[in-house]
């Protein structure tokens, strides 16, 4: 039986999983990583906007001092970073 490649795309569907899955990232520190978690969850949407905003992110951006500051900062806090699901009031 041949194998298949791994994408996360095929398994984050719902918003929970994709929060749990960019918090787990995060938890890492490394923006690298993050940034390719952020195209990950961009093949997860059927909208095109979602893909344009994931290819305006780059390594330049990711790797901004200022987020690499924040994160350390907030460690030396005892906090970090997080994602949440969002939830507009007016869903109904």
């Amino acid at each position: 039986m041949a194998s298949r490649p791994y994408k996360a795309s095929h398994y984050l569907k719902d918003p929970q999983d994709r929060a749990a899955y960019l918090n787990e990232v995060l938890e890492n520190g490394d923006f690298n990583t993050f940034l390719l978690a952020l195209k990950n969850l961009a093949e997860t949407s059927e909208a095109d906007s979602a893909i344009n905003i994931a290819a305006d992110f780059n390594t330049e951006n990711v790797k901004s001092p200022n987020l690499i500051r924040l994160n350390s900062f907030l460690h030396n806090l005892g906090l970090r970073l997080s994602i949440d699901v969002f939830q507009p009031a007016n869903i109904v």
